[in-house]
């Protein structure tokens, strides 16, 4: 579908007449507090919305994703706006400028755990398809909006709402400040545990302290090898959690966890990680000292008691060339009326799943990655609008049959 001038100049107008709508839902979305697990309340919020917008279909699935749907006139291609509930925790309240989770709107900025990671977008992609409805028209294909549950802990949500609903594309909303995304590195996360020998610590030669093994393996972690990708870059790794089976200061421990998160790049193998990691820890061993290398299964239970076991986090490259890169791009220098790069997130998201099952993957969305997970969580309103007339167009451009090779 050719998106010209006059439609573009429909679709900001359209924008404008629900502004107010669009920021009142993104901050009732902030006010309602949607821990992974814990997004019962948020999911009926965002079902009776779709319904009083009048979507053809809303439903909530067997793992409590929200489904809505606008059906298009059955001579296009099918796409999905894809956005999660869940979100982490706020930490300390007092590191905030205004309450987390009061949806505070100050010098036209949106505040709030989520509001860019990334309720914020969903609110967004809601009433971008909505303003279709108010222009009296329909997208070729189907276009959903699907919000999902425990995105944050490995993609639950995602990963049930893949065994039903196939779309050609995928858009997701995790946070682009209005550029696109086509890709990120996957996640490994790898469990270190030296085991030694306890005593107390006024007499250390009767046992195996772990932690001399510990401290020679932090000083080599920079021998691992690493691969390259050409966009990518180099997959990194990082110590992160690090515990004793102790909590006494006069007892020598006689185990100690290390969990590193290593950020992968195509090629990059969770067992060859594993093993490669595994013969490092063995070279820093002593006497008494034993070492267990393990990539943890992860395990999660939706609000709905689905219980599943998830595997490594997914990255994946979608190609420069793709046609949803080239749709996207075009329409959305249409509408914008600027050049829009594409580039690569630095962190995961649900992507991994919607590519390994086919479905083209890209990203837009309002909102700088770096204010998520921070305790400067928020979002320009000028940006959710602009968002939600992006929306719209992408649904109009990628539905359209003549867009695909």
């Amino acid at each position: 579908m050719v998106i010209d001038a006059a439609l573009v100049t429909r679709l900001w107008e359209a924008g404008w007449a629900r502004r107010n709508e669009l920021v009142s839902f993104a901050q009732e979305l902030i006010r309602t507090r949607s821990y992974p697990g814990e997004e019962r309340a948020i999911a009926e919020l965002v079902v009776g919305h779709l319904q009083k917008l009048g979507y053809d279909e809303v439903e909530i699935d067997r793992a409590g994703n929200v489904v809505g749907l606008i059906r298009g006139t059955g001579r296009g291609l099918s796409v999905q706006f894809n956005a999660h509930l869940d979100h982490v925790h706020e930490g300390d309240p007092e590191a905030w400028r205004y309450p987390p989770y009061a949806g505070v709107v100050a010098d036209g900025v949106l505040y709030g755990r989520g509001a860019c990671d990334v309720k914020g977008a969903l609110a967004s992609q809601v009433y971008g398809l909505v303003l279709l409805r108010d222009l009296g028209m329909r997208p070729p294909g189907d276009c959903y909006v699907t919000a999902v549950v425990q995105e944050e802990v490995g993609g639950l949500g995602a990963a049930v709402l893949c065994e039903w609903l196939r779309t050609d594309t995928v858009v997701l909303g995790e946070a682009t400040n209005l550029e696109l995304r086509r890709g990120h590195r996957g996640r490994v996360a790898l469990e270190v545990r030296f085991v030694g020998r306890s005593a107390h610590a006024s007499v250390p030669e009767r046992g195996a302290n772990p932690l001399f093994a510990l401290g020679r393996f932090f000083s080599r972690l920079n021998e691992l090898k690493h691969r390259e990708h050409p966009e990518l870059g180099r997959s990194t790794v990082a110590p992160t959690l690090l515990r004793t089976d102790q909590e006494s200061p006069n007892v020598i421990p006689g185990s100690v966890r290390l969990v590193l998160d290593w950020r992968t790049v195509p090629g990059e193998d969770p067992e060859e990680l594993r093993s490669m990691v595994a013969a490092l820890a063995a070279d820093c061993l002593e006497d008494g000292v034993l070492v267990d290398v393990t990539v943890p299964v992860r395990s999660a239970c939706s609000y709905r008691g689905v219980t599943m076991e998830l595997p490594p986090t997914r990255g994946y490259v979608l190609p420069a060339d793709h046609w949803a890169i080239r749709s996207a791009r075009r329409t959305l220098e249409t509408v914008f009326g600027r050049p829009v790069f594409d580039g690569f997130w630095r962190f995961a998201t649900d992507g991994g799943h919607f590519m390994a099952h086919g479905m083209a993957t890209i990203g837009f969305a309002p909102g700088d990655e770096s204010l998520a997970h921070t305790a400067n969580d928020s979002v320009r309103i000028d940006d959710l609008k602009t968002a939600m007339v992006g929306y719209a167009a992408l649904a109009l451009a990628l539905t359209s049959v003549e867009e695909e090779p």
